[in-house]
């Protein structure tokens, strides 16, 4: 008895290699999410070459994620109506064009709004990589074509710092311009590569079942909702946390989010589906990619910043220090895909958030007998736990994808994996916002309390000190233009300041630590898709009709 083949189907399935479409799909999600975090090995050098607050690197950060968390989901949307290879090539040239925009990019204010149309074309590129995986690649080797697609999204996570170490130290040319521009000229010469293969390779793919209507109000609504809480963590040091502009921001991103919220109950086609929540698995599995991005993503923004303005490395050798972590989730994330498709995803994801959060807490002082970090730190001393986070990462990344994607129906796939991706990029944006916040408050903290505990230094420069880290500008040392102190006395307040920030990005570690627990309790709340699969596979069987990759798609909806 023959099983006729689902419309999306039909149109999803030319003849074509489902590897070469995943070698090629894994091209554009790898430069997409290495620009995530290439950028925070040249904090540094972009904050000293525009001379400007800490709270605008973040934002150069975090313009791209929440412009990226923001559109997926409506961008999911449009390759569901459109062609998901169309949406896939279109965005890949706009993400080019971006990046030749943020590398000639003449001040950090157009560097922030040339990021937000490298979101953009982010945001359309995302959603197809996994639709159209869901689409080509059969149901059984799915879990190990997600087991590939996770280990690119942790090697280009883990291997950014890297590659950015790489260009700041060897890419020179022009120096006038600034060495740390190369970052983004790099992707030129990718994102033409691939949109040619794209064009080739990739078929095309529709859901013929949606509805050619977009919610444009839901779209202002978690924008505005998204946007104020951003802005509220990333300026409430400015501000002050409780004044009437940061908690006029909380109260709206609770407002905005409550309006959406009730607004996708009472549309046709909601932009985000609350009753795929439903099932245990989408809503556990979500909790945990949101917090696993955040605790990782999180981690990745201070690194960077703690070993090259504590420890004083240089690009180079602080992207090479974190290498390991990098390699090790190369590996780990493959194998942990295969492994849950025999095994399931729960026991696995569980495990590596619960060796992600034992890594960080090893390096904020939270485990006995092993030492935190300190100015004195030195690279072997950080091997091991860094080792064990990239393992914890490589082990959770892939299985956690699998179990969500498991867990949506086939005519709304294109739904769940935009859904999926803006979550783990909502917990990228609050991982890197929260511990930002974090970092800036502690500093700020510790410099005030240790200035004034200094006896010798006059009044005047102390002020300048506190003026100095309150409005961000003590973020990367002692403030510019202190003068009037003795060689050892500036040398001793130097000493101070990289204990000072130490112990503020050890706290922010605690943070992180916290969220990767929690992010391992969720999920703990997994149900095996595996079994589920194979229950429904053999319901289908007895009744004498084929199981097809839409079955699979649907096994696992609680």
């Amino acid at each position: 008895m023959s099983t006729p083949v689902p419309a999306e189907a039909a149109t999803a399935r030319p003849a074509r290699n489902p590897w070469a479409v995943l070698a090629v799909l894994c091209l554009g999600l790898f430069m997409i999410l290495l620009d995530g975090t290439i950028v925070n090995i040249a904090i540094p050098h972009i904050q000293t070459y525009f001379n400007t607050a800490f709270s605008n690197i973040e934002w150069v950060m975090n313009a791209y994620i929440l412009v990226f968390a923001v559109l997926l989901v409506p961008m999911g949307r449009f390759g569901d109506l459109w062609g998901r290879r169309r949406l896939f090539v279109g965005g890949m040239t706009l993400f080019t064009l971006g990046s030749l925009a943020c590398g000639l990019a003449p001040s950090i204010y157009l560097l922030i709004a040339f990021r937000v149309v490298q979101g953009i074309g982010g945001a359309a590129m995302m959603p197809s990589t996994l639709s159209i995986i869901a689409t080509v690649v059969p149901p059984h080797k799915r879990g190990a074509a997600m087991g590939v697609w996770g280990g690119v999204s942790g090697l280009a996570s883990g291997l950014g710092p890297v590659l950015g170490g790489i260009i700041l130290q060897y890419i020179t040319w022009p120096t006038v311009a600034g060495s740390w521009r190369w970052i983004f000229l790099v992707n030129i010469p990718v994102g033409i590569v691939g949109v040619v293969l794209a064009l080739r390779l990739v078929p095309e793919s529709k859901n013929p079942t949606a509805v050619e209507s977009l919610d444009v109000p839901g779209i202002g609504l978690l924008s505005v909702s998204l946007f104020c809480l951003t802005f509220a963590l990333i300026e409430g040091q400015r501000f002050g946390w409780t004044s009437a502009t940061i908690l006029g921001l909380f109260a709206a991103t609770v407002v905005a989010f409550g309006l959406f919220y009730w607004r996708e109950h009472r549309v046709r086609q909601p932009l985000i589906d609350f009753s795929l929540f439903r099932s245990v698995n989408f809503a556990a599995g979500n909790a945990t990619g949101l917090l696993l991005s955040a605790a990782m993503m999180g981690a990745f923004f201070t690194i960077p910043i703690f070993l090259q303005s504590v420890l004083g490395f240089s690009a180079i050798k602080a992207g090479l220090v974190m290498a390991p972590m990098s390699v090790v989730i190369i590996f780990a994330a493959p194998l942990a895909g295969t492994l849950s498709d025999r095994l399931g995803s729960k026991w696995i994801v569980a495990a590596g958030m619960f060796l992600l959060a034992f890594g960080l807490a090893w390096m904020a002082g939270l485990v006995p007998g092993l030492a935190k970090i300190s100015p004195a730190t030195t690279p072997m001393s950080l091997l091991v736990p860094f080792l064990i986070s990239g393992v914890g990462i490589g082990l959770a990344v892939a299985p956690v994808t699998s179990a969500v994607m498991a867990t949506a129906p086939r005519d709304r796939v294109g739904n769940a994996s935009g859904v999926l991706s803006t979550m783990r990029q909502v917990g990228s944006l609050m991982g890197i916002a929260i511990l930002g916040a974090v970092l800036q408050n502690r500093i700020t903290a510790n410099i005030t309390s240790g200035v004034h505990a200094i006896q010798g230094i006059p009044e005047a420069v102390k002020q300048k000190i506190v003026s100095g880290a309150a409005s961000g500008g003590a973020q990367m040392g002692i403030p510019k233009g202190i003068t009037g102190m003795p060689a050892a006395a500036m040398k001793t307040l130097e000493a101070l300041f990289q204990t000072w920030f130490t112990n503020a990005v050890a706290t922010t570690f605690v943070v992180a630590v916290i969220l990767a627990v929690v992010g391992g309790l969720c999920a703990l709340l997994l149900r095996s898709h595996v079994r589920d699969a194979e229950a429904a596979a053999d319901g289908v069987q007895s009744a004498g009709v084929d199981l097809t990759a839409g079955a699979v798609a649907r096994t696992g909806d609680a």
